[in-house]
């Protein structure tokens, strides 16, 4: 009798065994699907995914890895947005599609973030200095320099009273290893570039001098002037 009792419970264990491993066996990964990248930004980007249809009929969520590690699951959308990545920097990851059954498929991807953009608006200043014999003046776009700046570009956008040739459109465009003129070599007539001092960039529009029995004269047109121009800075590595 208890041999008869031995042999039914090891009966009844296999079969709940069996009973479980074929609930995995028989289940089928969720299908193939891919994915890309639609958007790079220099702290983050989009990436999106076709849907990955379960073969069982299971209900699809999916994981999103990024450098090995697991940033979101459970989601059922087709799309994820990263932020507060670095700029200028190669990124890979997957999707993985889960049954909830542990069945998985997996789509990669990658994308290279875009280097740091700095744009602002500056208004034009006025300064002037005293020689022998006479005096110096300009009106100028003052930019400071920025920590890893790769490129810098100003453009005038507006400009009153406007000489001809006119102002507004004017370009200027620099990198930290140009050998810009320093302190008040400003040369003659219009759009020069200087250093003015270390770090600091001048992006000069009317430059002047004359008599010092003028110079009155010459810090009221000076200042009067108004102008605005666009600075864009180019950041990265």
């Amino acid at each position: 009798m208890k041999k008869h009792n031995y042999l039914f419970i090891l009966l009844a264990f296999l079969l709940m065994t069996c009973s479980d491993n074929g609930d995995d066996i028989n289940n089928t990964a969720p299908g193939i699907f891919s994915a890309n990248t639609i958007e790079t930004r220099f702290d983050g980007a989009t990436i999106e995914w076709t849907e990955s249809l379960d073969p069982d009929g299971d209900d699809v969520t999916y994981a999103i890895i990024l450098e090995g590690q697991e940033i979101a699951s459970g989601g059922t959308t087709l799309s994820y947005s990263f932020s507060g990545l670095e700029p200028e920097t190669l990124y890979e990851g997957y999707v993985e599609a889960r049954d909830g059954n542990g069945g998985t498929s997996q789509a990669s991807y990658f994308f290279t973030t875009e280097p740091e953009v700095i744009i602002y608006e500056v208004d034009i200043e006025c300064r002037w200095w005293e020689g022998a014999g006479g005096y110096g003046i300009v009106n100028y776009f003052e930019i400071n320099a920025v920590e890893d700046a790769i490129s810098y570009h100003v453009e005038i956008l507006d400009y009153a009273p406007d000489p001809i040739p006119s102002n507004v459109g004017r370009t200027y465009s620099w990198t930290p290893e140009s050998n810009l003129p320093t302190g008040n070599n400003v040369g003659s007539g219009s759009s020069h570039l200087t250093e003015y001092s270390p770090g600091v960039y001048h992006a000069n529009t009317s430059t002047g001098s004359g008599s010092l029995i003028y110079l009155d004269d010459a810090i009221a047109n000076c200042e009067a002037v108004v102008a605005t121009a666009r600075v864009t800075i180019i950041v990265g590595e």
